[in-house]
């Protein structure tokens, strides 16, 4: 009884490591992404395709959620469902970027790896891999992950404007040299998103 308990919580951490920490690690600007050289117009041009990656992981979401409802009539474990998620999320982004590639190649246009590593980053980043598991645990249908998608593709360009708009009047300050850069940037954040949080009307839990 008590290994099915320790190879149950190893399951969960491994499962977590693998896929859901994906979440937080990006969220946090590590990766292929320069987040520090946002401008308006890179925004917008970045926010389609994040858009775009985040529709095919709310699809992705769902259907692993169908596959499982119908492919195991007991409950699956919750520690075993986002490598289903992540699988067929990865099916499908590898299969279109194949077409893309084939089609970019008959046509006799390069191919840029940069651009490919690019798109790369952006599917499995922090706001995909977010919608992926939301849609997964989710109770909703499949129009309603696709409106959450672009919903979340929306929100991120708003953030994206945000953190310029609070990058350029932070260039105007006199930091002292150890807040510089991250650290500022975080307790600015920080700051605003305690405003928002009481303007949501939200209470402490008693």
């Amino acid at each position: 009884m008590i290994w099915e308990t320790i190879r149950e919580l190893l399951l969960a951490g491994l499962a977590a490591a693998v896929s859901e920490n994906l979440v937080f690690v990006r969220a946090l600007g590590l990766g292929e992404l320069e987040y520090e050289e946002y401008t308006p117009p890179r925004a917008f041009r970045d926010a389609w395709i994040v858009t775009l990656m985040s529709v095919l992981a709310a699809v992705s979401g769902w259907g692993g959620r169908v596959l499982i409802i119908r492919r195991f009539p007991e409950a699956l474990p919750p520690h075993l469902r986002p490598p289903v998620f992540l699988g067929i999320f990865t099916a499908a982004f590898l299969l279109i970027m194949g077409i893309i590639l084939l089609v970019r190649k008959k046509r006799g246009k390069e191919t840029s790896k940069k651009r490919y590593k690019f798109h790369t980053a952006i599917a499995f980043g922090f706001l995909p891999l977010g919608v992926l598991l939301v849609n997964g645990f989710g109770t909703g249908g499949l129009a309603e992950a696709v409106a959450g998608a672009l919903g979340a593709g929306a929100g991120y360009l708003l953030a994206a404007i945000l953190c310029w708009t609070i990058r350029e009047r932070l260039d105007l300050c006199d930091i002292p040299r150890s807040f510089r850069g991250a650290p500022i940037l975080f307790i600015y954040i920080g700051l605003l998103s305690l405003a928002l949080f009481g303007l949501v009307g939200h209470q402490l839990a008693l």
